[in-house]
């Protein structure tokens, strides 16, 4: 099988992100979402980035409601 190659910088990112306090890390990521929707004019330099975004925010979301159900 085929490994999927990772971006030093998109892991470099995310690490220095995951530091950061669940609430900041959903509205970073919703910012950077709505960038990647606009794209820059009418073309998007990373369709895919689109998809990985709406997933990385379902997980944010998904911990939230996680950390909210614990109390």
């Amino acid at each position: 099988m085929a490994e999927k190659k990772t971006d030093k910088k998109a892991v470099k990112e995310a690490k220095t992100i995951s530091k950061l306090p669940l609430d900041e890390q959903l509205k970073a990521k919703r910012e950077e979402l709505l960038i990647a929707q606009q794209g820059l004019g009418s073309t998007l330099q990373n369709p895919h980035r689109i998809k990985a975004l709406k997933r990385e925010i379902a997980r944010i979301l998904t911990q939230i409601n996680a950390t909210k159900g614990d109390k």
